[in-house]
């Protein structure tokens, strides 16, 4: 499919760039809803997806992880990765990361079944339960949002329920249940941060909650009435960075190419004047500073 798609270079406007990384808070998108957010003393990932089969293996073959091809992707430390539903997109190469690395993995009952099933030791798992929960990793403190999946498929979300107990390894697609949906809140020295990676939200969770930068998933949006404006009012954000909106059916290699119909033009138009968007590649690293994270810049690798 990518071969029919162009390599998505985002405009300069959205670029704001520096010679190196300053101080602040480092984001470096890894593709889909995957992030990696440090600060000078802890290391967080987001729904970290690398080994992204193509559509035709994901479509029909039982899905492994393949860290051999795409460790390098990685900070060298991971104190905490966290996932914010557990579709295979999101929660694949999570426990691999865990179990290598030795960081705590969060997420949903479905997450923790997965994370046993590799053999995880229970002191690595957090459990996050339906209300949500709050966590604290260094000089981070993480909050899970209770939150809703968009409804990306025929106006339903794919792959509904929860996993309760250790699935058998290789899983296939459909194996990988949604869980529970939640939006992921850090607050760090350098601000808050918020990541919503799948396209709804439920506006009573989020009432006495601010972000400075918002890392907003994109993917099936329109399905969701209003969804920008409301998260916009809602988290009155700065920094607007859009997130699984690429097409992630090919290594990060290859670049970045978008999703069909996500229409880049119409989500800028739609945050207007307020916040400032920037858009990311896989290739460089964000830094937010401690003051007006508007005055974010991108850097090389």
């Amino acid at each position: 499919m990518q071969r029919y798609l162009p390599r998505h270079r985002p405009p300069l406007e959205f670029r704001p760039r520096a010679e190196r990384p300053g101080r602040g808070l480092r984001v470096r998108w890894l593709g889909a809803a995957g992030h990696v957010v440090q600060t000078e003393t802890t290391t967080v990932l987001l729904d970290p997806f690398l080994t992204r089969p193509g559509l035709l293996r994901t479509a029909s073959a039982r899905l492994k992880p393949t860290p051999e091809r795409w460790w390098r992707w990685l900070p060298e430390r991971v104190d905490a990765i966290c996932c914010g539903h557990s579709h295979y997109d999101h929660l694949l190469d999570a426990p691999e990361i865990a179990r290598r690395t030795g960081a705590l993995l969060l997420g949903s009952r479905t997450t923790a079944s997965f994370a046993r099933a590799h053999g995880l030791r229970p002191a690595q798992i957090v459990e996050v339960p339906p209300e949500g929960l709050t966590r604290r990793v260094g000089d981070v403190e993480i909050r899970f949002v209770p939150s809703r999946h968009g409804r990306i498929v025929a106006g339903r979300v794919p792959f509904p329920g929860e996993v309760e107990r250790p699935p058998m390894l290789p899983a296939r697609v459909f194996h990988y249940r949604m869980g529970g949906a939640y939006g992921v809140h850090l607050t760090t020295p350098f601000g808050c941060l918020y990541h919503n990676g799948s396209a709804d939200l439920i506006d009573a969770e989020l009432t006495e909650l601010r972000a400075d930068t918002i890392l907003v998933g994109l993917a099936g949006r329109r399905s969701t009435p209003d969804y920008l404006g409301r998260l916009l009012r809602l988290l009155r954000p700065r920094l607007v960075v859009p997130t699984h909106h690429d097409l992630f059916f090919a290594p990060l290699e290859t670049g970045v190419r978008l999703l069909p119909g996500v229409a880049l033009d119409r989500f800028v138009a739609e945050v207007g004047g307020a916040g400032r968007v920037v858009m990311p590649t896989y290739e460089d690293v964000l830094t937010i500073p401690a003051g007006d994270p508007r005055d974010a810049t991108f850097a090389p690798l």
